[in-house]
This record gives C-alpha cells, sequence and structure tokens, in this order.
C-alpha cells in the first residue's frame, strides 16, 4: 500500500491514509508532529488545495479520478473562516461542498507537503 502521492498536476504530496477524525485543534497538531516516508514538514492542507483534489469539470465534481485514495468523507483545511476565528473550511468530497465549521467539531484528516498556495 502506498504511503504518499505526489499529485502530477499540482506537485503537492499527500498523505494516502487517514488517521481518522479529529478536532481541527487535534489535526493541526497531529500534522505539525508527523513523520511519514522519511519526511517531516506535513501540514494541514488549505482549502484551496483540497479542491484541487476535485474533478471541476463535472456537474457534481468527485475526486479526478487519478487520486489513489478515493473517498466521499469531509476533510478539515488549515483555512481560518475570516468570519469567525472559532471556524475553519472543511471540503466535503461527496457534493464538493466547501463550509465552514467549528474547530471543535470533528473531521477526517489528509495531511500535505510542498509549497503551500
Amino acid at each position: 500500500m502506498m504511503l504518499t502521492w505526489t499529485d502530477p498536476e499540482t506537485g503537492l504530496e499527500w498523505q494516502c491514509a487517514t488517521p481518522g477524525e479529529m478536532t481541527w485543534a487535534q489535526a493541526v497538531e497531529y500534522a505539525g508532529a508527523l513523520s511519514l516516508g522519511g519526511k517531516s514538514d506535513w501540514r494541514l492542507p488549505s482549502a484551496r488545495e483540497l479542491e484541487t483534489l476535485l474533478d471541476r469539470s463535472r456537474y457534481r465534481p468527485v475526486m479526478r479520478k487519478e487520486v489513489p485514495f478515493r473517498d466521499h468523507l469531509s476533510y478539515w483545511s488549515s483555512t481560518t473562516f475570516s468570519g469567525g476565528t472559532d471556524s475553519a473550511w472543511i471540503v466535503m468530497f461527496d457534493g464538493a461542498y466547501v463550509l465552514s465549521y467549528y474547530k471543535t467539531n470533528s473531521y477526517y484528516v489528509r495531511c500535505v507537503r510542498g509549497e503551500e498556495f
């Protein structure tokens, strides 16, 4: 099983397996402590980076076909909601929604490394 996958479109390297659900603070702490594939510069992806995994050419976007960890879960981003720092953006891969929720809620985590955008 692959531990990581490098996206040929963005150059970002993604963690293949999710560690499960956690709060936003737990997700940030997890990402900062992650050592995977001999690398330790992992982080929580921005909402924009998570969206790059979607096939936006479809009416109802799903994860792009080449993404090896395709699922329909909701993932935390590192992007805090500008309307209130107690919320952050998540990307829901079931329907391709990008919504903000309280950081105390629990959602899935998938870390990334590479040049942030």
